[in-house]
């Protein structure tokens, strides 16, 4: 498998479409244009090879056939040129790309897949009229597939545009409850890594681009410490935990409403990173129980009231009302820098 021309093709994209947008950004952009040019000379070899292979040719269709699939190949090439370009311009740009700009690659972009279909529709025409109509099928199918194997390994390569929104990473839930005891504790994790893509150093704001190209800016407040170290490119690994407690108070126990916040944070001149942690707590009373439904009816210290649903391994009658219910959530957020 890793001797055929498809298996080197492969390889072949995917080093050129990595050689012209890295993960990050352009490095030693004066020497890209080169090692391109390379890799497509090599590319051009390869996909010729596959084409032969494929079409099986005899003799007499050859001569007609090979000197215009070249002219065919060279004015699709030149349409190449104009693809790399624009996927240069972008990589220039990238994340930070205006809307000016955007506008213009989109319409670039949409008059390049215009020029393309056009010319190869112009060109089966052609080869049409040197060859029976299965192999000029057959030619349409394989210049479609390995022209769809460009297109998946460019776009693979190429990071989505940014856009503002909000952040999403990977989330996941625990419980932990007693049988027959009311309430419980319910813990939700949050886990994101993003990269830094610009820094207000003055309003102390931080803009994360998450690797779905999805851009939100943060305020970062005194307690980072040092704010100052975080450098463009420097990737976050936030992680963030609620957890959630309910209970019900024992007569003797004397629930009290508040808050409380804990701050652990690096040392100053450290790498940047800490933990924040903040626990609010309210009680709430039972006004109301419904043993057909299996609710309970609560009431908050501002008169507003809520129903809920009540575990079915909760015996409600042994609950009543007037009962307190103690409902305490805490708030953890953690962040860590990645190794630069």
């Amino acid at each position: 498998m890793k001797n055929t021309p498809s298996y080197r093709l492969v390889v072949l994209v995917t080093a050129l479409v990595t050689t012209v947008l890295p993960s990050h950004r352009l490095a030693a952009a004066d020497e890209i244009p080169d090692a391109i040019q390379s890799q497509r000379g090599d590319y051009k070899v390869e996909r010729q090879t596959l084409v032969a292979e494929a079409m099986q040719l005899t003799d007499s269709e050859s001569a007609a056939f090979w000197p215009l699939y070249h002219q065919y190949r060279a004015e699709q090439e030149k349409l190449g040129d104009s693809i790399v370009k624009l996927v240069l311009e972008y990589a220039d740009v990238y994340p930070n790309v205006p809307e000016a700009r955007a506008k213009q690659m989109l319409k670039n972009y949409m008059a390049l897949e215009k020029q393309f279909t056009a010319k190869r529709a112009a060109y089966l025409k052609k080869f049409a009229k040197i060859l029976p109509a299965a192999k000029t099928l057959r030619l349409a199918q394989v210049e479609n597939r390995l022209d769809l194997a460009l297109r998946l390994q460019l776009a693979s390569a190429i990071p989505l545009t940014p856009i503002e929104g909000k952040l999403t990473g990977s989330a996941r839930m625990t419980t932990v409850k007693a049988e027959g005891v009311p309430g419980g504790i319910a813990v939700q994790t949050f886990e994101l890594t993003a990269t830094v893509t610009a820094i207000d150093a003055a309003a102390r704001k931080l803009t994360l681009l998450s690797p779905d190209g999805i851009m939100q800016t943060f305020k970062v407040g005194p307690e980072a410490v040092n704010f100052d170290q975080i450098r463009v490119g420097d990737r976050l690994r936030i992680k963030a935990t609620r957890q959630l407690v309910v209970s019900v108070a024992d007569e003797s126990q004397a629930p009290g409403d508040g808050g409380a916040q804990l701050v652990a944070l690096a040392p100053e001149g450290a790498k940047p990173g800490g933990i924040m942690a903040e626990t609010a707590q309210v009680t709430a009373t039972v006004v109301a129980i419904d043993p057909d439904h299996h609710t309970a009816t609560l009431r908050f210290d501002d008169g507003s009231t809520k129903t809920v649903a009540v575990r079915p391994d909760v015996d409600l009658s042994n609950r009543k009302a007037g009962d307190k219910v103690i409902i305490r959530v805490t708030e953890a957020l953690a962040l860590s820098i990645e190794e630069r």
